[in-house]
């Protein structure tokens, strides 16, 4: 999907290597609304997702505004 592709761009614009698809599986507010509205719909967000919800899971700040890049590149391909 156009969604998914700039993303997968925005994530080799900023980290120069290729992203790593995870399909997470779970209850949120995402999963719900995909299928209620029918539009694609990604999450994405720094650190590793082994460690999501458990006591070790920790970001660096550099990861942060990494993360923010990757949004902002994301989004203006989106809008343009």
């Amino acid at each position: 999907s156009p969604l998914i592709r700039a993303f997968i761009r925005a994530i080799l614009d900023v980290f120069g290597k290729p992203a790593r698809l995870v399909r997470k599986t779970g209850t949120a507010d995402l999963n719900i609304l995909a299928t209620r509205f029918r539009i694609p719909m990604v999450a994405y967000g720094p650190g590793s997702s082994s460690l999501d919800h458990t006591p070790f899971e920790h970001l660096s700040i550099e990861e942060y505004l990494k993360a923010i890049d990757v949004c902002t590149n994301a989004l203006t391909t989106l809008l343009s």
